[in-house]
């Protein structure tokens, strides 16, 4: 389980969304980024949607990657989720499909 701080109201999937709790299933692929001027191109469109976050719920400045396991998989800026810049489609590295009872919360 990872917490997420929501980056932009942009995604209509994560409109009123400014934190939560999802599942992470997997050992490899992250956000990564040939040159900086891309990364730039995310957050002035607002494309990031979600980072992950330490347990108090706060992202670090920009360039500081929070380390495992707040940042499981060590994505650049600490992207969990990511748009498109219609702000329509959103894609996520936790798993929040395998969230189906309440009982599968960790603090349940």
């Amino acid at each position: 389980w990872v917490k997420l701080r929501g980056g932009s109201s942009k995604n209509v999937f994560l409109r009123d969304i400014d934190e939560i709790e999802l599942p992470i299933a997997h050992a490899e692929g992250r956000i990564a980024v040939r040159d900086r001027a891309t990364l730039a191109q995310w957050v002035a469109g607002g494309q990031i949607g979600l980072c992950y976050s330490d347990a108090a719920g706060r992202v670090p400045a920009s360039g500081e990657l929070l380390s495992y396991p707040e940042n499981p998989n060590g994505s650049i800026a600490n992207i969990a989720g990511l748009s498109d810049p219609t702000g329509r489609v959103l894609g996520l590295m936790p798993h929040p499909e395998r969230f189906l009872f309440a009982t599968q919360h960790p603090r349940w």
